[in-house]
């Protein structure tokens, strides 16, 4: 019992752990897990419109609560077989934060958003489907 509330204190006295936040502001965001990795991402303006630019905010972790890199971004409609006709640019933040520049979603549909993810020699493709009215 009193080991217990020993460990209780001891974790309770540090600090929160901050180096893979998942909420990238304004309580919003979404979350890919894999084995290895957990991205958090939201856009820039929280609401896409066909046509219109737009950016990406990116946390990108381990599983183990260290900075991975974001290597690539893309988007395609799996429906009409294309992709975005534009090539976004990934700006470093530090610390595995990333801002994604340059996407356009040029039509009204389903689009899949991949990003490669990297922790060393060990990298992964991530996936997440939005729908854009």
């Amino acid at each position: 019992m009193k080991l217990a509330l020993v460990a209780a204190f001891v974790i309770a006295a540090l600090p929160a752990r901050a180096d893979c936040p998942l909420d990238l502001g304004h309580g919003t965001g979404l979350v890919v897990f894999s084995d290895h990795y957990m991205v958090a991402f939201r856009p820039e303006p929280l609401h896409i419109e066909v046509g219109e630019p737009f950016s990406l905010l990116f946390n990108v972790c381990t599983k183990r609560d260290n900075p991975a890199e974001l290597v690539a971004v893309d988007a395609v409609m799996p429906e009409h077989k294309h992709g975005m006709n534009y090539r976004p640019t990934i700006v470093s933040l530090g610390e595995g934060r990333f801002r994604v520049d340059g996407m356009i979603f040029h039509m009204p549909g389903r689009w899949e958003i991949s990003f490669d993810v990297r922790a060393g020699e060990e990298s992964e493709r991530l996936s997440h489907e939005v729908i854009v009215k």
